[in-house]
């Protein structure tokens, strides 16, 4: 008879089929970044916040800065003499009209043009002046501030009128928005200079010209009929000391004296126009508006959308922003 032997049982080393099932779902379940990226990725909370480099705020900064000082120099000197050339014939029509309309007056009445009974506002033009060596005639506005320089010669409010009285003043910017006395230097004793105003034409002749040091003297009543032209004698925008003096005595009579305005160290010619502050930061906060505006239309829509709707009022913020940083150097510069 014969007796049978009952199997082995069989003893698997390798990964049962069921612990593997389970590991391949339990990996299904989760996600992993392979080591390579894992590494990459930031912590995040509070503690472990990116520092702020100040190097580049400070480079920042300094682009908005020089940003801004050439955005005024362009505005002053390549395009300043655009903005002088249209305030001159403006100032010249309407000088022409008030002469027409002085000398209509003359000849209706026997007894000539009445003289002006109010003093002329600051801006409006109150003579043509005309100097050989200068080139071309110049309207001259009244008040002497920075915004009425850029426009071309101006008046020195609190003397006398050109062909009165005393030592009328004048003041022309020396380099920036075209520069009418630019040559101030080139004028010689016995030089003419013709005037002419809606009471009539006077003629000065040269009789002296300095250089150095210019103070409140230089606006003080004088015995005799002069006209006195100023302007900056440094390279330096933003000198208002060292100037040229040009001296030019009255020939033949004066006219009647007529009401002038107040004397304004503002509207000398020699200093800044610190009334221009508020006008300038509304304007720099109009401007960082507009940029930030064009950045998020950038973003939302087509680049060639976006560059038409953007570039026009942020290029007219531009200049005038830059026009009114103008106002904070002399106007003689």
């Amino acid at each position: 008879m014969t007796t049978s032997t009952p199997p082995r049982p069989v003893v698997r080393t390798g990964p049962s089929p069921t612990s593997g099932r389970g590991e391949r779902r339990a990996a299904e379940g989760s996600f992993h970044l392979p080591p390579d990226q894992a590494a990459h990725v930031p912590p995040s909370g509070p503690e472990h916040a990116v520092p702020v480099d100040p190097r580049a705020w400070a480079v920042r900064i300094g682009g908005l800065v020089l940003f801004a000082v050439l955005a005024m120099l362009m505005v002053a000197y390549p395009m300043g003499p655009v903005f002088s050339a249209k305030a001159q014939v403006d100032l010249t029509r309407q000088l022409q009209s008030d002469v027409s309309e002085a000398y209509g007056a003359a000849n209706d009445s026997l007894d000539g043009a009445s003289a002006p009974t109010r003093a002329l506002p600051v801006g409006s033009p109150v003579a043509l002046l005309q100097v050989s060596r200068l080139g071309e005639q110049q309207a001259v506005v009244e008040g002497a501030g920075p915004a009425q320089t850029r426009d071309g010669v101006a008046h020195v409010a609190g003397t006398p009128a050109p062909g009165q009285p005393g030592n009328a003043v004048l003041v022309g910017r020396r380099t920036a928005f075209g520069g009418p006395f630019g040559d101030l230097t080139s004028l010689r004793p016995g030089d003419p200079v013709l005037v002419l105003t809606a009471q009539g034409r006077s003629v000065y002749q040269v009789t002296t010209v300095t250089h150095g040091r210019v103070d409140d003297t230089v606006y003080d009543p004088s015995d005799d009929d002069r006209l006195t032209l100023l302007s900056s004698d440094s390279a330096l925008p933003w000198s208002g000391t060292q100037g040229v003096t040009v001296v030019a005595t009255l020939k033949g009579k004066p006219f009647v004296p007529t009401p002038q305005n107040g004397f304004s160290p503002e509207l000398d010619g020699r200093h800044a126009d610190p009334t221009a502050w508020p006008l300038l930061l509304l304007e720099v906060l109009a401007l960082a508006g507009g940029v930030v505006g064009a950045v998020v239309a950038y973003r939302r829509w087509s680049r060639p959308m976006a560059y038409l709707v953007t570039t026009p009022p942020l290029v007219a913020l531009v200049v005038f922003t830059a026009l009114t940083a103008t106002r904070l150097l002399p106007g003689w510069a």
